[in-house]
């Protein structure tokens, strides 16, 4: 079971589109991000069909109204107007303009059927750190479980450290493997991709996650301990690190 969630850590770091609505949701771009579990509090799927261009083109300005406000529910909305580059308030649209019909139709084709969008706040300038979202998304890719406490959220780091989630913890730092999950302080998690030794320093590990807070390019990236780095955050005895695995 662990190199599996090593493995979907991987392939969910990898995924472009939801590691691009970690941070946007992160920064407070938009008020949602992608998520392949359905089982998350305001989940929501893709509609399950789009007007054509041709049936479009015949409706009356009305009637485009209406299809556009009965045939998507408003955060399905907002999903589509965020894809097309229009904002999730979607202020700026104008249905009866052929050119923003057609980058509707383009964010709905754009938008993978096995992706959720995900509204757990409003939108905003406050950040949002996604470091358990990550774990969480990796942990139902791997095994198909919701790693979510009792209304649908992912258990943040402090809640993972209190014990209040179904992860065992590890005895001792001698015990940890790849696979495991580690919680830095109270205020952070991520998923430990291998273990590194050495003979001439403490021994570390490289951990995949997300939340860190420098930039889109650290979303869903592997960091190192390193033996030249005298203060490194991944020396395995350190502690201000516990360790857990599913």
């Amino acid at each position: 079971m662990n190199s599996q969630l090593v493995e979907a850590a991987k392939k969910l770091g990898n995924n472009k589109k939801i590691m691009d609505s970690y941070w946007e949701y992160h920064e407070g771009i938009q008020n949602w991000f992608f998520s392949p579990n359905p089982n998350l509090d305001n989940a929501q799927h893709r509609p399950y069909s789009f007007p054509s261009p041709n049936s479009w083109k015949r409706m009356t300005s009305n009637e485009r109204k209406k299809t556009w406000n009965t045939s998507f529910s408003l955060k399905q909305k907002m999903t589509l107007t965020t894809l097309a580059g229009f904002g999730y308030e979607g202020k700026r649209i104008n249905l009866d303009n052929n050119n923003h019909f057609n980058k509707l139709r383009e964010a709905y084709l754009d938008w993978p059927p096995g992706l959720y969008s995900i509204f757990w706040r409003d939108g905003g300038n406050s950040k949002s750190w996604l470091c358990n979202v990550f774990v969480g998304d990796a942990i139902y890719l791997c095994n198909g479980k919701s790693f979510t406490s009792g209304n649908n959220h992912y258990y943040d780091p402090k809640q993972i450290y209190k014990g209040a989630s179904f992860l065992k913890k590890r005895n001792s730092y001698k015990d940890v493997k790849s696979g495991d999950i580690c919680v830095f302080g109270t205020g952070h998690v991520e998923i430990i991709t291998n273990l590194k030794s050495y003979s001439w320093s403490d021994n570390g590990f490289c951990s995949i996650g997300a939340g860190r807070g420098d930039g889109r390019s650290s979303m869903g990236t592997i960091r190192c301990d390193t033996a030249t780095t005298m203060y490194s955050t991944r020396e395995l005895d350190n502690n201000n690190h516990s360790y857990y695995y599913l």
